[in-house]
């Protein structure tokens, strides 16, 4: 029982302490032919596509161009990027998976 119980701390623990990656895509429906193709080829993370109309206004404002891409580990941004002038991301689905891997690996500097 005490072996049962030690196990469920720590799967509550792993649970608790683990950080969820989300890949948030928000486009404009005028501009669904510029979405970013590669999405699908980001791993350990969860994707999520909006559209611009959809927002809250507050969410607008903060767009100047779509597509924009935003990577989230948990509730905190960890990357973004933003269309150029002509309407696409041009960044490489290499970079923001360099975002999520590098994230998952760094480490809080500590005074030993």
């Amino acid at each position: 029982m005490k072996n049962l119980i030690v196990l469920i701390a720590l799967f509550v623990y792993a649970i608790a302490s683990s950080q969820e990656y989300t890949v948030l895509h928000i486009n404009s429906a005028w501009n669904s032919r510029n979405d970013y193709k590669q999405l699908n080829e980001i791993k350990g993370a969860r994707i999520i596509k909006a559209l611009l109309e959809d927002q809250q206004p507050s969410i607008k404002r903060q767009i100047k161009a779509v597509p924009v891409i935003f990577i989230y580990k948990g509730s905190s941004l960890i990357g973004r990027w933003d269309a150029d002038i002509s309407l696409t991301i041009k960044a490489p689905v290499e970079e923001m998976q360099e975002a999520i891997d590098s994230s998952k690996y760094s480490r809080v500097a500590t005074n030993d």
